[in-house]
């Protein structure tokens, strides 16, 4: 079935009104940083496959696999090739499987950049009611959170996923100003942690009046392991960033 952009339009806004306000002021904002930084683009990325936590660890110590780091790899060859050349500065979830993802996506699209870890890009920033929440629903598409029939669950995760895009906005508007100027656009990388990186490409998306459709994209899609989401600011499109083999 061909939806219109109407249905869409009603669609997509009837499911953000949790987000960062999206005031003209916000949104011109976020855009003079990107322009002044030449950023034309902002890849949201998920960590590759991870392994359990270590004895007598915790979730932030986890690790990727050899499966993650392929998959880590694979996604820097393919689509991180054609995104570059990328910002001088990478914003990045500190935890271990993040970092080392964001490392070897960058090696394997031939670029360099200082990698700019950010607490609030970790999910377990969002503890307690947010790892409840994960527990419960597990790994879904954002609107399954945003959306769900239990009201206390939709409320939580309006109030969890919210706060998050918000402090993810402001370490994004933070990079902007510090990194190094650039000769070319270029795309600003942000490595995270699912089913939070959705939540904050929606709020960016939002801001800068992406097109429906890809506020619906960023809503349904179940975000994969070293995948995301691609926002291009000179077409206002939001589209899904998808490796090109199996590896799962």
């Amino acid at each position: 079935m061909v939806r219109s952009t109407r249905y869409l339009l009603n669609l997509a806004f009837s499911h953000i009104d949790w987000l960062p306000t999206t005031s003209s002021s916000s949104s011109a904002s976020l855009r003079s940083l990107c322009d002044q930084a030449k950023v034309s683009k902002l890849a949201f990325l998920r960590h590759g496959k991870t392994g359990p936590k270590p004895d007598g660890g915790i979730d932030f110590d986890r690790f990727l696999t050899d499966l993650g780091q392929n998959q880590a790899k694979e996604a820097g060859s393919s689509f991180g090739r054609q995104l570059a050349p990328f910002y001088s500065q990478a914003l990045v979830s500190p935890a271990p499987r993040t970092v080392e993802t964001a490392e070897l996506f960058l090696e394997s699209a031939n670029q360099k950049c200082h990698i700019q870890t950010s607490q609030v890009l970790y999910d377990g920033t969002m503890q307690p009611e947010g790892s409840v929440l994960f527990q419960k629903i597990g790994y879904a598409p954002l609107s399954d959170y945003v959306d769900s029939e239990d009201q206390n669950d939709r409320a939580v995760s309006r109030k969890v996923l919210g706060e998050y895009s918000s402090a993810a906005i402001d370490a994004i508007s933070e990079t902007l100003k510090t990194g190094a100027g650039q000769q070319e656009d270029s795309t600003l990388l942000v490595v995270g942690h699912a089913i939070y990186l959705p939540a904050a490409a929606l709020g960016v998306a939002s801001l800068v009046d992406c097109q429906p459709e890809g506020l619906e994209t960023i809503l349904s899609c179940n975000t994969q392991e070293a995948e995301g989401y691609l926002i291009d600011l000179e077409s206002s499109q939001a589209t899904y960033l998808s490796r090109p083999s199996s590896l799962v």
